[in-house]
C-alpha cells in the first residue's frame, strides 16, 4: 500500500469547543492544583491527542458501517475485541470443532511452508480485512489516516482553565457521601485547537468513509474527551477548505510528482470539488459489500 507514493489528502481547520472540554491526565500527584488536571504540552498549554480524535472518529464510522453491513469481516469488526470479534483474527476461530476463520499464525504457516511471495500474503491480509480496518489500520495493516495532535491556538489562549467541582453520591442516602469530594478541571467552551489530517494512498471510497465521518463533528454530534455524560465535550469541525489539499499522481507523470516535492501544495486540487464524488464511492461500495457483490 505504501511502496509507493500514490495520493496524499490533507484536511485542515479548527475544532472548536462548544461546551467545556476535558483529556484528562489520571489523578495529580502534586501537593496543589486541580485533582484531576488535563492533559498539557510543554508549553503549559492544553492538547487533544490525535490518537483520541482518531479513535472517536473510527468508533463513529464503524457504528454506520456496521447498520448497513451486519457482517464483522466485511464491514466493520470490533477491533479491541477477541479473535471472534476481529475480521482477521491472530489464531484460527472454530465452531463445532471445524476452523470457520484463518487466523494471521496459520497464513503466515503456510505462506513459509509454500514459499509465497510477499505481494501474496499481504493480498490475502488485505481481502480478509473489514473496510474501516483496511482505512484505519490493525495490527496487520498500516492506517492510510494520520492526525496529528490538536494543540490549542495559541493566538486566543491565555491560560484560561476552569476547575469544577464534583462529589460522589450514596445511592442509600441519595445525599453526598462523606469524604468523596473532588474537583476537576477543564478548558473552557469556545476554545480552538488546530485540526490537521493527512490521509495517504486511499482509494476514493476511503477518502469518503474519512470525509462522511468528519461531517459528523461538522454537524456537531460528536463529544470527545471525558465526563461526556455531564455535558462535557461537544465540539464543532470546522473545516478551512482553503488550507487543504490533495494531490493525485497520475500512472507514468513523473513531471507531476516533482512539482508537488518542489512546489508543494500549491499544485493539488481543491478537495472540496471533490468531496461529493468521495463518498458517492463510498456510497456505492457499501451497497456493493453488502450485496456480497465483492
Amino acid at each position: 500500500m505504501f511502496e509507493t507514493f500514490h495520493s496524499r489528502l490533507i484536511i485542515r481547520g479548527n475544532l472548536i469547543a462548544l461546551t467545556a472540554l476535558r483529556i484528562g491526565t489520571g489523578r495529580s500527584t502534586k501537593p496543589s492544583g486541580s485533582d484531576l488536571p488535563v492533559l498539557r504540552d510543554a508549553m503549559d498549554r492544553p492538547y487533544i491527542p490525535g490518537s483520541s480524535f482518531k479513535g472517536v472518529l473510527r468508533s463513529h464510522i464503524e457504528r454506520l458501517v456496521r447498520a448497513v453491513i451486519p457482517d464483522i469481516t466485511k464491514g466493520a469488526c470490533f477491533p479491541t475485541g477477541d479473535d471472534r470479534d476481529r475480521c482477521l483474527p491472530a489464531n484460527d476461530v472454530k465452531k463445532n470443532g471445524q476452523v470457520i476463520r484463518e487466523g494471521t499464525n496459520t497464513l503466515k504457516e503456510r505462506a513459509r511452508k509454500e514459499r509465497w511471495p510477499d505481494a501474496r500474503l499481504a493480498k490475502e491480509i488485505w481481502e480478509r480485512s473489514c473496510l474501516v480496518c483496511r482505512t484505519f489500520g490493525s495490527p496487520w495493516l498500516a492506517s492510510h489516516v494520520q492526525v496529528k495532535d490538536l494543540p490549542v491556538d495559541p493566538a486566543v489562549w491565555f491560560g484560561q482553565y476552569q476547575i469544577r467541582h464534583g462529589v460522589a453520591i450514596d445511592r442509600d442516602t441519595e445525599t453526598a457521601a462523606e469524604g468523596l469530594l473532588y474537583d476537576y478541571e477543564v478548558v473552557p467552551a469556545d476554545t480552538p485547537f488546530q485540526v490537521e489530517i493527512l490521509v495517504e494512498n486511499a482509494e476514493p471510497w476511503q477518502l469518503g468513509m474519512v470525509l462522511l465521518g468528519l461531517k459528523a463533528f461538522e454537524r456537531e454530534e460528536i463529544a470527545i474527551g471525558g465526563f461526556k455524560s455531564r455535558g462535557l465535550g461537544k465540539v464543532r469541525l470546522e473545516i478551512n477548505w482553503d488550507r487543504s489539499s490533495y494531490f493525485e499522481m497520475k500512472p507514468g507523470d513523473a513531471q507531476a510528482l516533482v512539482d508537488f516535492l518542489t512546489k508543494g501544495e500549491e499544485v493539488g486540487q481543491d478537495p472540496k470539488e471533490l468531496e461529493a464524488e468521495w463518498i458517492e464511492a463510498f456510497r456505492e461500495k457499501l451497497a456493493r459489500r453488502a450485496k456480497g457483490k465483492e
